[in-house]
């Protein structure tokens, strides 16, 4: 039978896990609002020069000028700030999924203990419902070290495209 500390230990260790994913996924959020106002205030100040410029043309030729120099850099502007929103994604997905690969080997223990608990605990006759519980438990360890190795392909093979872009 599971004890009343036992539980605790199992709860504390599934609390941490989700705020250890909590806290990377935050962070990511953190650095995608800095990079966006970032953007945005280096936008503001292109776009004063910009029309500072374009109010003191003399002429159409040099108020298209005006507007060609600041059009110009922009996919640039765009690729980069792109190529940041890439990285940030990628770290907080490796993030995530090193919190759960470091927190989740220990919940899934936990409840793997549960399971044999409890299979010591049931009254007679309720055996089929322990080996659905095991298996059950069983296949979400399976789906959960296929889900870390499916992210941390994923994440490799983002880092491999993001590398290789211009």
């Amino acid at each position: 039978m599971m004890t009343l500390e036992q539980l605790g230990i199992l709860q504390r260790s599934q609390l941490e896990a989700w705020m250890a994913v909590t806290e990377e996924t935050f962070g990511g959020v953190n650095r995608l609002i800095a990079l966006n106002l970032q953007a945005f205030k280096a936008g503001l100040g292109e776009t004063e020069q910009c029309v500072q410029e374009a109010v003191g043309a003399q002429d159409a030729g040099q108020w298209w000028n005006a507007q060609a120099r600041y059009l110009q850099p922009a996919g640039e502007r765009v690729s980069g700030y792109t190529r940041n929103v890439v990285e940030i994604g990628m770290e907080t997905q490796n993030g995530i999924a090193r919190a759960l690969q470091r927190h989740g080997d220990e919940v899934r223990r936990q409840w793997g203990y549960v399971a044999e608990n409890l299979a010591d605990a049931v009254p007679p006759g309720a055996e089929a419902a322990v080996k659905f519980l095991k298996a059950s438990v069983g296949l979400e360890v399976a789906a959960a070290e296929a889900a870390e190795g499916a992210a941390t392909q994923a994440a490799s093979d983002a880092v491999a495209k993001a590398s290789a872009a211009p």
